[in-house]
């Protein structure tokens, strides 16, 4: 049976129970070693128990609100340690941010900062990097179909990086990942889980 695809600037695969599909789009994308991008919020909601079917030897959950530059070298050095050669990011902008960053630093050389926007980063990204599959749990963000990654840097300045590149290969969007999990994610973190 195809999978209920929407192709724009990525594939989009939507249903209610899509997450299923997580493992043939992985398959699809040449992922067999994913590295997992996500926050403690999706772990305590139970969200990754859900994916039987996907590997799970490197999931980093490290992921902050406004994920950091911090964040993004220490999921980068999960993917090498593991032998990595595909990214999955499961949650909020946040995390989806988070993993197009490490995704862009597995074969950029660094430092990170030298792809924002503001520093001429543009020319610099190209589409040698491993793929990126998103798995929304919020709505609101667009990261899973977005061209940009929203890092705060050492020091505390907060930058783009911008690029077609940085597009998701795919994006799995199961309206069920949705229901109820802001307010769980309050409760489990106590951040505001919608506002990214």
């Amino acid at each position: 049976m195809p999978l209920p695809t929407i192709s724009y600037l990525t594939d989009v695969c939507f249903e209610v129970g899509a997450v299923r599909y997580v493992p043939e789009v992985l398959k699809k994308h040449g992922i067999s070693r994913p590295l997992i991008v996500t926050d403690t919020g999706v772990i305590a909601v139970g969200i990754l128990d859900g994916m039987t079917d996907v590997p799970r030897d490197a999931v980093f959950s490290g992921v902050e609100p406004n994920p950091t530059e911090e964040n993004v070298e220490r999921g980068l050095g999960l993917y090498r340690e593991h032998g990595c050669n595909g990214v999955l990011a499961v949650g909020g902008g946040s995390p989806i941010d988070c993993a197009k960053a490490i995704a862009l630093l597995a074969t950029h050389a660094p430092p990170l900062e030298q792809y924002a926007y503001l520093r001429g980063g543009l020319e610099r990204i190209t589409g040698q990097k491993p793929p990126v599959i998103a798995v929304p749990t919020t709505a609101g963000t667009g990261s899973e179909a977005g061209r940009g990654a929203l890092i705060t840097f050492h020091g505390g300045r907060k930058l783009a990086i911008l690029s077609p590149e940085l597009i998701p290969e795919a994006a799995v969007c199961d309206p069920e990942l949705t229901l109820g999990l802001p307010p769980l994610l309050t409760a489990a973190t106590g951040m505001d889980a919608i506002s990214h």
